[in-house]
């Protein structure tokens, strides 16, 4: 049912667009708001789940939605309009059909009107999801701060709030982590939990929740002709003369390396427990692992670092540390350069 409906909306916005429409009218009616929302009901659902059928959505536009079904069929026989009504609504195979032959009869039982009364709940529910999702931005303005691509949600400031959980939900429900109670309990337990989706990563650091998009693992192979990489972000690549650098670029974002010492194809990939290199300015080689904890690296940070290999030395960790064996010197000619 959900995938036959995806088809006709998105039939629907095919239409609009094509014809310059502003709206497309639909003949939906109070009893199938009343069934949408029972159908969420039985189903389980949040608030919005229970406010109906819009009226508006988009470009689709509902005028018939607030009438009775019963209102419509008359108006339409004493007016001799020819309606239709689809087959498949009298056969029981299908849950709404169900709810709408089975269940609303018997609720009719107890309650001649029940699907007035829900359409009046139905119109407060409305009214109280406005108010709801004001505070719901308010807070997320007040407690979800936004750093380049990342999410970040100060955890004991959550924790202080009336209805945490919920708060929580609403949070992380905006990038499609639904296991509410999974993430709950994880606020509470030591660093390092990890939550997974198609698009995005989330990971419990100290006292924060961070999101970011989705971390790819995979490995880049570097040749002399490549450019540009893309993935997991955008890394250019170039070439220059030592004479044009005798004032060392000092900037994280773009690296400067002696080409001769480099043995091509070179690798981007994730770092590795056990990797070590030799920081900028520094004598003796020293683990990533310890490079990251000395530098306050959040895990997502680790988790987001990337190092270029030549041959089996960590050449650089791309936008932050060169290893001081590729530097530029005196006797450099030709310049790498590498820039995020």
């Amino acid at each position: 049912q959900m995938a036959a409906r995806n088809l006709r909306y998105s039939w629907f916005k095919k239409i609009c667009k094509k014809y310059n429409f502003d709206f497309i009218a639909t003949a939906h009616h109070l009893n199938d708001s009343v069934e949408t929302v029972l159908f969420n009901l039985i189903r389980g659902s949040g608030l919005s789940g229970l406010h109906g059928i819009k009226a508006f959505d988009g470009s689709i536009m509902r005028p018939l939605i607030h009438l009775h079904k019963n209102d419509l069929i008359r108006y339409a026989n004493d007016n001799n309009l020819k309606f239709r009504e689809d087959s498949s609504n009298s056969q029981n195979k299908y849950s709404r059909n169900k709810i709408r032959n089975q269940i609303i009869p018997i609720m009719k039982e107890i309650n001649p009107s029940v699907v007035s009364s829900i359409g009046k709940t139905i119109s407060k529910i409305i009214a109280v999801e406005e108010v709801y999702n004001e505070y719901i931005l308010f807070k997320k303005e007040k407690l979800v701060i936004r750093i380049n691509d990342e999410f970040i949600i100060d955890i004991k400031k959550l924790l202080k709030e009336k209805s945490s959980k919920q708060l929580l939900y609403e949070f992380i429900s905006d990038f499609g982590f639904l296991d509410l109670d999974g993430v709950f309990n994880s606020l509470l337990s030591n660093s390092g939990k990890e939550f997974f989706n198609d698009r995005f990563y989330m990971v419990k650091d100290r006292d924060k929740l961070i999101i970011s998009q989705h971390i790819d693992n995979k490995n880049n192979i570097i040749n002399h002709e490549t450019r540009i990489v893309k993935e997991p972000f955008k890394i250019e690549f170039d070439f220059g003369f030592y004479s044009d650098f005798l004032i060392q670029n000092k900037a994280k974002n773009t690296m400067l390396i002696d080409y001769n010492k480099l043995e091509f194809p070179l690798l981007i990939r994730s770092w590795k427990e056990g990797d070590r290199f030799i920081p900028l300015g520094m004598k003796g080689s020293k683990k990533l692992s310890d490079y990251f904890i000395d530098n306050k690296y959040s895990l997502i940070e680790k988790k987001k670092a990337r190092v270029l290999i030549s041959g089996e030395k960590v050449v650089c960790i791309i936008g932050d540390r060169l290893d001081d064996r590729f530097k530029l010197v005196e006797t450099s000619e030709k310049v790498y350069i590498v820039t995020i």
